[in-house]
C-alpha cells in the first residue's frame, strides 16, 4: 500500500512536469502554523540587567502545534541564525514569553540596533517577523514594540510594556481615583517581601502612587525603583513620577527672570526634559507636578501680560501636558496646588487655568498643623477645587494628611473619617500624603 502511494506521487510530478524534490522544496516553503504571531518584543540588551524577550501569540480558535518552529535572527553579529527552538503546542488565545533571563532565548537583542525577527520553520520561510529599523527609537528600560490593537494590530513603541498579557494602551478610567504619596526612601519598604506592602495598598482600594523622583534619580534606590515598576505592572497599580518644578536643588528657583523681564527658557525646558525621561526611560505613567507654584513671592514677577506669575504656571502645565500627551499612551498629569482659595498673588496658582491642561488637580487640603480646619473648611476648600477644576473639565482628588498636628500617625479609624469626609464633597477622589504614616483605612466602596 506505501509503495503505491509513493509510485501515486511520483506520476502526479511528471503529469505536472515538476520533479519530486521541486515539489518537496516548494511544500518546505509553505507558511506552517498560520495564526502563530509575534505580538510583543523586548529588546534590552543594550540596558544593563534588562531582560529581551518575545512574546508568540495563537490568534486562532485552534491548538496549534510549535514543532518544527524557531525564532531566527539578522543583525550586525547573526545572518539568520536561530535563537531559539520551539517545542510542544500553544492553545487557542495562548501566549508563550521567551526570555533571556529564563534561557529559552539564546541571546539578548539591542533595541538601539536595526534587526529582523523571524518566527518560522526557518529564516526564509516566516510565519510571521518583525523588523526595527536603523531609525526607530531605542526602547526605554520598560518599553516594548507591541500590536496595538492586541493580535491584529499595527506595530508601535510603547514606553511601558504588557508581557504575557493583552497589548493595550493605559486607560484612568479602568483604575479608582486614589492615590499615596511616597518617597524614595520608601521603595526598599514598598517593595520588600515582593511588594507586600503594595499588594496590601492595592487590596485596600488605593490604586496610583506617586513616587518622588529621587527614587528614580538616586543610584542607591536604582535597584529597588526597577522591582518597584515591575510590581505595579504585576500589581496593575499604576506609576507616577513626583517632580519639583519650580523648586531645584533644594531652594525655590523664579521661571521669571526680574532683570529681563522673560522667562527662564532653560528652566522649562529642564521640567521638559525630566518629564519626559522619566516617561522613556521607566515607563511610568502619570507625571505629577509639584512646587508648580511661587514660593509666596508671586505678586513680585508680575511684568507684563505675557510674563507674570500666573502665566508662568499655567506654561508649565501646558508644556507637561503637550510632552504626555506627545506619547499618544494615555498617560496623566497632576498637580499639587496650595489649599487656599483666591491666592493667585502669593502662589501664582489659578486652579481653573491650570486644569485647561491639568487631568487632575491634586490640592494640598492639609487640616492639621497650621490650617487647622474645621470639618466644614476641610469640605469646602474640596468643594472649591473641584469645582475650579470642572470650569476646564479637569477633576480634584483632595489631598489629605494621614498624621495630625503632632505628626502622629493616625488610625485607619480617624482617616477614614477624614477620607469619608472628602467623600461627601465634589471630589472624584483621594491622596494621601503620606507613606509609611498613619494605617491606611478599606476604601474599596468609595469611588467605585
Amino acid at each position: 500500500m506505501k509503495v503505491s502511494r509513493i509510485i501515486l506521487a511520483f506520476a502526479v510530478c511528471l503529469i505536472l512536469g515538476v520533479s519530486c524534490q521541486d515539489k518537496e522544496k516548494e511544500d518546505s516553503k509553505k507558511p506552517i502554523a498560520e495564526g502563530l504571531i509575534l505580538n510583543e518584543i523586548a529588546p534590552h540588551e543594550d540596558s544593563e540587567g534588562f531582560d529581551t524577550w518575545v512574546e508568540i501569540l495563537n490568534t486562532t480558535k485552534e491548538t496549534i502545534s510549535l514543532e518544527g518552529l524557531s525564532l531566527f535572527i539578522t543583525d550586525t553579529y547573526f545572518k539568520g541564525q536561530s535563537i531559539a527552538t520551539l517545542s510542544g503546542s500553544l492553545a487557542a488565545g495562548e501566549r508563550k514569553v521567551l526570555s533571556v533571563d529564563d534561557g529559552t532565548l539564546r541571546t539578548g537583542i539591542a533595541s538601539n540596533a536595526a534587526f529582523t525577527l523571524v518566527l518560522g520553520s526557518s529564516n526564509d520561510n516566516p510565519t510571521d517577523s518583525f523588523e526595527r529599523k536603523d531609525d526607530d527609537p531605542s526602547l526605554g528600560y520598560f518599553g516594548s514594540w507591541q500590536r496595538i490593537p492586541d493580535a491584529s494590530g499595527e506595530w508601535r513603541r510603547v514606553t511601558y510594556s504588557s508581557r504575557g498579557n493583552e497589548n493595550k494602551l493605559f486607560d484612568a478610567a479602568n483604575y479608582r481615583p486614589t492615590a499615596v504619596w511616597a518617597w524614595g526612601s520608601h521603595l526598599s519598604d514598598l517593595t520588600a517581601d515582593n511588594g507586600a506592602k503594595m499588594r496590601d495598598l492595592k487590596r485596600k482600594g488605593y490604586d496610583h502612587i506617586l513616587m518622588n523622583f529621587a527614587g528614580f534619580e538616586n543610584k542607591n534606590y536604582r535597584q529597588q525603583a526597577i522591582n518597584f515598576i515591575n510590581l505595579c505592572e504585576e500589581i496593575d497599580l499604576v506609576p507616577h513620577v513626583w517632580l519639583q518644578c519650580f523648586y531645584q536643588n533644594g531652594s525655590w528657583v523664579s521661571p521669571i527672570d526680574d532683570t529681563s523681564k522673560t522667562y527662564k527658557e532653560e528652566l522649562f525646558e529642564l521640567i521638559r526634559n525630566d518629564a519626559r525621561r522619566y516617561v522613556e526611560t521607566w515607563g511610568v505613567k502619570g507625571v505629577h507636578l509639584d512646587y508648580i507654584r511661587f514660593g509666596g513671592t508671586a505678586s513680585k514677577h508680575n511684568w507684563t501680560t505675557e510674563v507674570n506669575s500666573v502665566a508662568a504656571v499655567n506654561r508649565c502645565c501646558r508644556e507637561i501636558r503637550e510632552t504626555t500627551d506627545s506619547f499618544e499612551e494615555g498617560l496623566l498629569t497632576s498637580a499639587a496646588l496650595m489649599p487656599e482659595a483666591n491666592s493667585s498673588q502669593y502662589y501664582g496658582q489659578k486652579p481653573a487655568e491650570m486644569a485647561k491642561y491639568i487631568h487632575i488637580l491634586m490640592p494640598m487640603n492639609y487640616r492639621y498643623g497650621s490650617y487647622n480646619m474645621s470639618d466644614d473648611t476641610f469640605k469646602g476648600n474640596s468643594n472649591y477645587y473641584s469645582d475650579q477644576a470642572a470650569k476646564s473639565g479637569g477633576v480634584c482628588w483632595t489631598g489629605i494628611q494621614t498624621y495630625d498636628s503632632a505628626t502622629k500617625g493616625m488610625t485607619a479609624e480617624a482617616l477614614r473619617k477624614d477620607i469619608d469626609l472628602i467623600a461627601e464633597t465634589r471630589a472624584a477622589g483621594v491622596v494621601l500624603f503620606r507613606y509609611q504614616l498613619g494605617d491606611f483605612p478599606d476604601i474599596n466602596d468609595l469611588w467605585k
